[in-house]
C-alpha cells in the first residue's frame, strides 16, 4: 500500500499537501514534505528561541558591566550553540541518524583539534583571558620580556603598544603559560634614581639633603615614605633614591628628571 499525504483543513501547509496530493499519485512525496517542513519548523522554533535568550545574555553582560570583548564572546558562543542545536534538531526531524551525526562530528572535531591545535590553544587561552580579566584595556603590563600598553585582546592574540612606539602582538598562549606584572593594578609605584658619588664625598650630609629634597617635591607621595639606600664600591658610592608615585595622576619620567637633576646639584653642592 503506497503512503500519501494526509491533509488537515487546519494545517499551515494545507495548500501544499492538496497541491502534492493531486500530482504524486505515488504518495513518495508525501512523507518527504512532511519531514522538510516539520525541519523547517523545528529550525525556526530553535533559532528564535536562540535569538531571545541572545538579547537576554547580551542585556545581563551589560548590566553586570562586562568588558566588550567578554560580551562579544557571549554573544558569539550564543549564536554557535543555537546554530549548532537548530541544525542538529532539523537534522533529527528530517530522519537522520543521530549516532552517525555524533560519530561524524567527533571525528571531525579530532582532525580539526589535531590540524589547529595551536589555534586552538590560542583561542582557549584568549576566553581564559577575557573571563578571567588579568589586564585590561590601557594597562601597562610586562609579558614573555615584551611591555608596554595594552591596545586589544582577541581570542588568539593580545596587542601592546611599546614603550617605544612599536607594536607588539604576544600570543594569548604565551600570555597564559608567562608571569604577566600589571604596573597599572595599584595607583602608587615606586621608582629609584641613583647617583654616583665619589668615594670621599660626605655621605651623610649629601643624604640628609637628599631626603629633604625628597620630601618636598610635591609630586612625590608621603606615605610610603622615601628612602636612600647607598652603596658602597671601590672607587664610588652609589646613592639610590626610592620614592612613591601616583602613576595614574604625576609623569613619572618627568618627576624624575627633576629629582635627579636636583640631586646632581646636591651633589655638586657638597664638593
Amino acid at each position: 500500500m503506497v503512503a500519501s499525504l494526509s491533509c488537515d483543513s487546519t494545517n499551515l501547509f494545507d495548500g501544499v499537501c492538496r497541491a502534492i496530493n493531486g500530482h504524486d499519485p505515488t504518495g513518495i512525496a508525501g512523507p518527504i514534505v512532511e519531514r522538510l517542513t516539520g525541519s523547517i519548523g523545528v529550525f525556526l522554533t530553535i533559532y528564535l528561541a536562540g535569538r531571545v535568550v541572545r538579547r537576554i545574555s547580551d542585556a545581563a553582560s551589560r548590566r553586570a558591566g562586562a568588558d566588550p570583548q567578554v560580551r562579544t564572546l557571549l554573544h558569539n558562543t550564543t549564536t554557535l550553540v543555537t546554530y549548532l542545536a537548530a541544525v542538529l534538531s532539523a537534522l533529527v526531524v528530517a530522519g537522520a541518524n543521530v549516532g552517525v551525526l555524533i560519530t561524524a562530528a567527533g571525528v571531525g572535531t579530532v582532525v580539526i583539534g589535531l590540524a589547529f591545535q595551536d589555534l586552538l590553544r590560542n583561542v582557549l587561552a584568549g576566553m581564559w583571558l577575557l573571563v578571567e580579566r588579568p589586564f585590561r584595556l590601557g594597562d601597562n603590563v610586562a609579558v614573555a620580556e615584551v611591555s608596554g600598553l595594552v591596545q586589544n585582546i582577541t581570542l588568539r592574540t593580545t596587542t601592546l603598544r611599546t614603550r617605544d612606539g612599536q607594536l607588539a602582538v604576544v600570543p594569548n598562549l604565551t600570555v597564559f603559560n608567562s608571569a604577566v606584572i600589571n604596573a597599572s593594578t595599584y595607583d602608587l609605584r615606586q621608582y629609584t634614581v641613583s647617583v654616583r658619588l665619589p668615594s670621599d664625598a660626605d655621605l651623610e650630609q649629601i643624604m640628609r639633603a637628599a631626603r629633604g629634597l625628597l620630601e618636598s617635591t610635591a609630586a612625590i607621595a608621603g606615605s610610603p615614605a622615601p628612602s636612600l639606600v647607598p652603596q658602597l664600591d671601590a672607587d664610588w658610592m652609589l646613592l639610590h633614591c626610592r620614592y612613591w608615585l601616583d602613576q595614574r595622576a604625576q609623569d613619572a619620567d618627568a618627576v624624575g628628571a627633576d629629582v635627579a637633576q636636583r640631586l646632581w646639584t646636591v651633589v655638586f653642592a657638597a664638593g
